[in-house]
């Protein structure tokens, strides 16, 4: 698994880029709420598919019939914490909710066409090779 998690740097530096650019789109799309509330739902779209990846390579560590169960898990807490952020910011910010939820979006579509675009150029054997030792 660990030649597999080859992808995060890519995805890191892509939604970097992103959230720069979605703090100058939303800033001249909504203002001042727009400038902050867009990259930071860009920052924790890829904060969540990072801490799944950490999730389940943990998992993976343990036993790799962990690896579904974590992944199931993880993809439960993201969207609750989703909720959660939202529901804060709406309370807090409401002309910010729009924003931050446009952000939630674009973080997560960049961090998946990154991943897309690895995986698809990525050499990954088939089966573990182990050391050869």
């Amino acid at each position: 698994m660990k030649a597999a998690r080859g992808f995060l740097r890519p995805c890191f530096i892509v939604s970097g880029i992103v959230a720069v650019l979605a703090a100058v789109i939303g800033w001249l799309w909504a203002g001042g709420p727009g400038a902050w509330a867009t990259p930071a739902g860009v920052a924790l779209a890829a904060l969540g598919f990072a801490g799944s990846v950490a999730a389940v390579a943990y998992a993976e560590k343990l036993d790799l019939r962990l690896t579904l169960p974590m992944a199931l898990i993880t993809y439960t807490v993201k969207l609750a914490a989703a909720l959660t952020a939202l529901a804060v910011v709406k309370s807090t910010a409401p002309n910010a909710l729009v924003p931050f939820a446009c952000g939630i979006v674009v973080g997560a579509v960049a961090w998946l066409a990154t991943q897309v675009v690895w995986a698809y150029k990525a050499k990954i054997p088939y089966i573990e090779l182990g050391d050869r030792s």
